[in-house]
């Protein structure tokens, strides 16, 4: 029975992927750490009252070091010992500029390069210790690609 942590889990791709993990066996999955920014994701207050054995939401920021620190303390109090076999980094933003790409203030742009490659950074190395304790060891990069034509 795996264990997965899965960052941006308040909606969209992380919520999906939560929901599911969830539905598999308990013995396929045993444990989803659901990852958010807040504390408020009511799609998610759903998921742990129908699945409280299984899925754990976790509050952390992929842009705060503390707060990723925060969490894998509480990632690995709830692992008992055992490691994190699966991290899913799904979190990411995206800057619009109605002026398109070109627009977009330097700002904003770091940003999202703040969140969306360091972040990545942040987590897998904060994470690293618990999946190397882990039987599978996977790390999945979600990345989302948008057209040119949708910033211009």
């Amino acid at each position: 029975m795996a264990s997965y942590l899965i960052t941006g889990a308040s909606r969209g791709i992380g919520l999906e992927l939560t929901k599911q993990l969830l539905e598999l066996p308990e013995s396929e999955v045993g444990k989803v750490f659901a990852m958010t920014r807040n504390r408020d994701c009511l799609n998610l207050t759903d998921l742990v009252a129908k699945y409280p054995n299984r899925v754990v939401h976790i509050v952390a920021s992929v842009d705060n070091t503390e707060s990723i620190a925060k969490a894998v303390d509480d990632v690995a109090s709830n692992l008992h010992s055992k490691g994190l076999d699966v991290l899913v980094n799904n979190a990411g933003i995206q800057t619009y500029a109605p002026g398109g790409t070109k627009t977009v203030p330097p700002e904003e742009l770091a940003q999202v390069i703040d969140t969306n490659v360091i972040g990545v950074h942040r987590v897998t190395s904060a994470f690293l210790p618990l999946l190397e304790r882990g039987d599978q060891k996977k790390v999945i990069n979600v990345y989302v690609a948008y057209e040119l034509s949708n910033f211009e």
